[in-house]
């Protein structure tokens, strides 16, 4: 796919001092425009020395406004709302967690761990101003076990250093997404898609286990066996709702042998109705050693991307039935490499990088200001020839080429759908796609116009598919029915017996209550 699609949601990396002047944003040295009035000052001011006062009896390194450190934690993934943290800790052992989350509750603050930083909503800022910041990137200690094909890992790895640690360690993997810089954390307490997902589950669904602090600073073990209740709730639901997680386990799935990486390209609008058509009625039936992702946009291109958990001579009967229903493409690629050089193609890295890179040594965390939305579409029948046409026509009514429309597969032959919805968090199990819909800018002028499209298009849509969405595509629109269903009312009883005092929330936290 292009570069779009191989960097997640992003179509180029800018500057965190570039994109102030394209937005006219003026920030200042100490960070603290949250703090408007001078009465909210003192009261900051005071909390804040609360805080630190508290942070320094555990050792770990912080970051506190006004200084250098603060301004550089504080940039993350989407720069649509740049929250203002209380201030960033980042332990590097469980006792500086605990003693975190004990200093936030006593300086009365709202706490929000984070990994990569690439919440949607910059939930990993906390979602709102004044938080203290968890930053868990010193947890990276790692062990593999052959025989059990398990891996135990610290909560702080991005997927680029967790793909090629894996890969060094055994030619094994967790069945992860593309971006290479996103946390595996929330990644995976969210659900977690990935190219090998339709073969080898979500990664939520391959947490065997994990260590977590609760909200009384107890370090618990949740598995199958001890504190199942939480355990349920971590696979899907996980992310800063009932503690913060320190330590996974996977179950992890070997990939040493070839795999295949496909690629078909539609650039007209007239084609993308029967493309489209083709990869929904292909993707019902495709084999789940097959996992795939359609692209559209407003101009008229469209694309598929798939990898093959298998010889590239092996491809061609398992697609055959898609390329007889869609148009003949513009232009098309098909490649045999094996698993370490995909992770660098789809991560966007120049062909014949060494894999080292994946490491990301002075490698800057990705920036765009951006808005999405998703949805589900049921299986085995997708979307109506009526749903297609309605779904087209609001697309193309946006003359932006700063969105686009991306379609992970699902299905019924998918090992996601073989897990029930209420065996875990996780609630989407007969979906045959999810739909994210993607709107990005760099004048701040633009962003009232997007919203309004990603409305326009998520409301034409809804009729023809259902009302749940991805919790990973976190959308502060969105109920959050759309995203549990009927799990969530048992999250919010294991909340009550895990976290009463809600020390853990954000904006879309999982409740105390049914709001």
């Amino acid at each position: 796919m292009n570069s779009v699609i191989n960097s997640s949601i992003f179509k180029s990396t800018m500057e965190f001092d570039h994109y102030k002047k394209l937005q006219g944003y003026t920030f200042t040295h100490n960070d603290e425009e949250f703090v408007s009035s001078s009465t909210s000052r003192k009261l900051v001011s005071s909390k804040t020395s609360l805080l630190a006062q508290c942070l320094a009896t555990g050792g770990a390194r912080t970051a506190f406004p006004g200084t250098t450190a603060y301004t550089n934690a504080r940039i993350v993934n989407n720069l649509r709302n740049r929250y203002a943290p209380a201030a960033f800790v980042f332990p590097t052992t469980i006792a500086q967690v605990q003693n975190a989350v004990h200093c936030a509750k006593q300086s009365a603050v709202c706490i929000a761990p984070r990994g990569g930083g690439h919440s949607y909503e910059d939930y990993s800022l906390g979602g709102r101003d004044g938080c203290l910041v968890v930053d868990m990137t010193g947890f990276t200690a790692i062990s593999y076990n052959n025989a059990a094909q398990t891996a135990t890992i610290g909560s702080g790895w991005r997927l680029g250093p967790l793909y090629l640690a894996l890969w060094n360690l055994g030619k094994v993997t967790t069945p992860a997404g593309n971006c290479v810089t996103v946390g595996v954390a929330g990644h995976a307490l969210g659900g977690g898609w990935g190219f090998s997902s339709r073969k080898f589950g979500l990664v939520a669904d391959n947490i065997l286990g994990a260590q977590l602090v609760t909200a009384n600073g107890t370090l618990v073990i949740a598995n199958a066996q001890q504190n199942s209740d939480l355990y349920f709730a971590l696979r899907g639901a996980g992310a800063n709702s009932y503690g913060i997680v320190v330590q996974f386990t996977f179950r992890v799935h070997d990939v040493s042998g070839p795999l295949t990486r496909f690629q078909y390209f539609w650039t007209n609008k007239t084609q993308q109705f029967q493309a489209f058509k083709g990869f929904q009625i292909w993707g019902a039936n495709a084999v789940p050693e097959i996992s795939a992702s359609f692209y559209l946009d407003p101009f008229g291109n469209s694309n598929i991307e798939g990898v093959y958990l298998g010889p590239q001579a092996s491809l061609p009967p398992l697609i055959k039935s898609f390329l007889a229903n869609t148009p003949p493409a513009s232009s098309s690629t098909t490649q045999q490499s094996d698993w370490i050089t995909l992770i660098l193609q789809n991560g966007g890295f120049p062909t014949g990088s060494n894999p080292d890179v994946l490491n990301l040594k002075n490698y800057p965390l990705p920036t765009n200001t951006f808005k999405a939305k998703s949805i589900y579409v049921n299986a085995p029948a997708g979307l109506s020839d009526a749903g297609i046409t309605a779904m087209l026509n609001s697309m193309h009514s946006d003359s932006n080429d700063n969105a686009f429309f991306l379609f992970d597969l699902y299905g019924p032959t998918s090992n996601i759908n073989q897990v029930a919805a209420d065996a875990t968090a996780f609630v989407h199990r007969s979906s045959l796609f999810s739909i994210q819909m993607v709107a990005y800018w760099s004048i701040a002028a633009q962003e009232s116009t997007d919203f309004t499209f990603l409305d326009n298009s998520w409301n034409t849509v809804r009729p023809f598919a259902t009302p749940q969405a991805y919790q990973n595509y976190i959308d502060r629109d969105m109920p959050l029915s759309a995203y549990y269903g009927s799990n969530l009312n048992p999250l919010i009883e294991i909340k009550q017996r895990w976290d009463s005092q809600n020390v853990f929330n954000f904006p879309q936290s999982i409740p105390l209550v049914v709001t």
